[in-house]
C-alpha cells in the first residue's frame, strides 16, 4: 500500500505541475496568435497606400493571417488553457489530499484498510477528473515534462526529507 500512495502521490503532483505550465503556455501562445492576427489585419488596412507599390507582400499577410485566422479552432492547445488551470488546481487538490493519507498512514495512525478505502477514494476522485476533461487533450512537450519532472523531484525532496 505504501508505494501505490507514494506513486500516486508523485504521479498527481507531476499532473499538476505540468498542466499549469502547459496552460501557461497555452494561454501566452494563444494571445501571441490573437497579437499577429490583429496585427495584420490592422497593418494591412492602415498601410493599404503602402502595400500598394509591394502587392504581393499584401496579399501573402493577408492570405496567411487568414488562413491562421480560419484554422484558430482546430487547434486545441490555444483554447484549452482555462481547462488545463482547471485541471492543474484539481490534480494539486489531489496531491494534498495523498500527502495527507501518506502521512497519516506513515506516522501509523490509520491502519492497512483504512489507508486502503481512502487510497480508492482518491482514486475515484481522479478517474472524476479525467472524465471531466475528457474533451481535453494535453500535448506533449518533451521540454516542459523535464522541468515539471524536476520542479517535482526537488518539491518532494523538500517536502518529505
Amino acid at each position: 500500500m505504501r508505494d501505490r500512495i507514494w506513486h500516486n502521490l508523485q504521479n498527481s503532483k507531476f499532473k499538476s505541475e505540468y498542466l499549469n505550465r502547459v496552460s501557461r503556455a497555452s494561454n501566452f501562445w494563444g494571445n501571441m496568435y490573437s497579437f499577429f492576427l490583429a496585427f495584420a489585419s490592422a497593418s494591412s488596412v492602415a498601410a493599404w497606400t503602402i502595400w500598394n507599390s509591394v502587392p504581393a507582400v499584401w496579399g501573402g499577410i493577408v492570405a496567411f493571417s487568414q488562413l491562421l485566422h480560419i484554422a484558430k479552432p482546430y487547434f486545441p492547445f490555444f483554447r484549452s488553457d482555462r481547462e488545463f488551470w482547471e485541471m492543474s488546481h484539481l490534480y494539486e487538490t489531489l496531491y494534498l489530499s495523498y500527502e495527507k493519507l501518506w502521512f497519516a498512514y506513515e506516522r501509523g495512525q490509520i491502519n492497512e484498510n483504512e489507508a486502503e478505502k481512502r487510497f480508492y477514494k482518491l482514486r475515484d476522485n481522479e478517474l472524476a477528473i479525467n472524465k471531466r476533461f475528457k474533451h481535453v487533450y494535453c500535448p506533449t512537450f518533451d521540454r516542459l515534462i523535464k522541468k515539471s519532472s524536476e520542479e517535482v523531484a526537488l518539491q518532494l525532496n523538500q517536502t518529505f526529507r
